[in-house]
């Protein structure tokens, strides 16, 4: 994973450049769907009761995996996505505010092809529809990095009927004014009906093409029609945190994507206690937040099903890759407690234009079934996602990966796909072999050890000071700069702390980090 220099970078690029390319009838289309802040457990498929219908056939359709890692935070996770690289080493770190050092510059490094302008030279059409997050200033934006055609928020997320004047919004070259949005604009519907026209128009040029639709939901504000929130509530009204999350456990059993003997990480986060004292007005306001976030996620699962059946109309399907993940997992952040008192956007009530609220720690906790801890943290339910991919002639249905993976083996495993040579600084691993056999095994042994079905390497993360280190073994974290904690890989929960044992171990790994660290500009 060592820094190439721009040199040798270019020289690779040139080489790829006078590399043979097969026609464009024998390449596939490429789908990629994004959510955003939405935790490991927040699909049917993954044991949720949120209904979530077209990702669950999709699921059934291809292969879900259940070792999908992130960079734990929006941007780099994404910038990952995008570069198939380290998301230090192109220069995304943290988010888009630009630090003026290595690794922390906030957007897209400039000298470093991305997944969209590799694909554009080999003769793909190039859409983006929804949030790019990886550059918020001109020469960073995504008709700037090789996308055809792109509407969407530049910036971090908005609000989902009025995402400006506080966020940019940009198409096809150019900034948008809020009066350049309709009047019965809703973020989530905007991004589907804005790829459902690209999909149109891919049809119509005849070439392979790429579409990346990241959707904002259901990041914060809680924002949805209030019809919507009203068909979630029945399934949260007088339920819980603690109930919601312990159903979905059995029901993770019961798929068979966690042991039979698996157990809440985040027990302590529900306080069952304190929501039984709660007033019944405090009861029915948790229970709103997460209809609210239930309905964020329904509205963009239909959105999604309409996306597929264009694909069916079209009959694309048969020779399109379709992938649908997160960028991190669920968030505890509670905008509604850190008002900037310098705006002058109106705030608005929960659910409706000008809410800032989140559902906070106890729902976020239920989002990240079984796992332990939150977005930004190193704990796997920062860095879990969810993971789906269809591609009818490669995989088979109803097919499950057990196997650690990275956002950065995404790009050179499209690149395989496409018969496409991965250029060399890509830290990312093509997985097309892995995932075409994925291998079984038993629901006992989910957790047990990390099957062959991988590449061999050990994994570091660096966020916003917190650190971690992955091998067959086991799984270090480093909460917020402190000392090294070492979980059995069988431990997925993290739960027994076991670095008294493993002084050896944690020096190892600790000068491999530093090195990891230093390539890759992470602090």
């Amino acid at each position: 994973m060592r820094f190439i220099p721009s040199f040798p970078l270019l020289a690779c690029m040139a080489l790829w450049l006078l590399s043979p390319v097969p026609s464009p009838a024998d390449k596939p289309n490429i789908v990629l769907i994004l959510a955003d802040d939405m935790g490991w457990s927040d699909l049917g498929c993954y044991g949720s009761e949120i209904p979530t219908p077209h990702l669950d056939s999709l699921a059934a359709q291809g292969m879900l995996a259940t070792r999908c890692y992130t960079a734990s935070r929006c941007s780099p996770s994404r910038a990952s996505i995008m570069t198939g690289c380290e998301p230090h080493k192109v220069d995304v770190g943290l988010l888009d505010d630009d630090s003026g050092r290595p690794g922390y510059r906030g957007r897209l490094n400039p000298d470093i092809p991305i997944l969209p302008e590799l694909l554009k030279k080999a003769g793909y059409r190039t859409y983006l529809s929804g949030k790019w997050h990886l550059g918020k200033v001109r020469g960073t934006y995504p008709w700037d990095r090789g996308f055809d055609r792109s509407r969407g928020l530049l910036g971090g997320a908005a609000d989902y009927y009025k995402p400006m004047p506080d966020r940019p919004f940009g198409e096809d070259g150019k900034l948008l004014r809020p009066e350049d949005l309709p009047e019965n604009f809703y973020m989530t519907e905007d991004i589907t009906q804005t790829a459902l026209a690209y999909i149109d128009d891919a049809a119509k040029s005849k070439k392979p093409f790429f579409l990346y639709v990241a959707y904002t939901a259901p990041h914060t504000p809680l924002q949805a029609p209030r019809e919507e929130i009203e068909k979630m509530l029945p399934s949260y009204r007088g339920k819980s945190p603690h109930a919601i999350a312990s159903k979905r456990l059995e029901k993770q059993k019961q798929l068979g994507i966690v042991p039979p003997s698996a157990k809440l990480g985040m027990a302590g986060k529900f306080n069952p206690s304190g929501y039984e004292k709660a007033t019944a007005e405090r009861k029915d306001y948790l229970s709103r937040c997460m209809a609210t976030y239930a309905a964020q996620i329904s509205i963009m699962d239909r959105g999604i099903g309409r996306i597929l059946a264009s694909l069916d109309r079209h009959r694309l399907s048969g020779n399109t890759i379709v992938m649908f993940l997160s960028d991190n997992g669920a968030t505890a952040e509670m905008p509604q407690n850190n008002r900037n008192k310098k705006t002058v956007l109106p705030i608005g009530p929960l659910g409706e234009a000008g809410c800032r609220d989140g559902y906070g720690p106890m729902w976020a906790a239920v989002s990240n079934t079984p796992y332990r801890q939150y977005k930004i943290e190193t704990f796997d339910g920062g860095l879990s996602a969810p993971f789906i991919i269809r591609y009818p002639s490669r995989i088979r249905p109803g097919a499950r990966y057990h196997s650690p993976f990275l956002l950065q083996d995404l790009a050179p495993t499209c690149l395989a796909w496409a018969q496409l040579p991965v250029p060399v600084h890509m830290d990312g691993k093509p997985l097309n072999a892995y995932w075409a056999n994925p291998g079984k095994l038993p629901p006992s042994r989910v957790w047990d050890y990390i099957p062959g079905t991988c590449p061999s390497r050990t994994i570091f993360w660096e966020h916003q000071r917190n650190r971690a280190a992955l091998t067959s073994q086991f799984k270090l974290v480093a909460p917020n700069r402190g000392p090294w904690q070492v979980y059995d890989i069988r431990d997925r929960t993290e739960q027994k702390n076991l670095a008294s044992r493993h002084q050896p171990l944690i020096e190892q790994l600790s000068a491999q980090y530093r090195k990891w660290a230093e390539e890759n500009h992470a602090e």
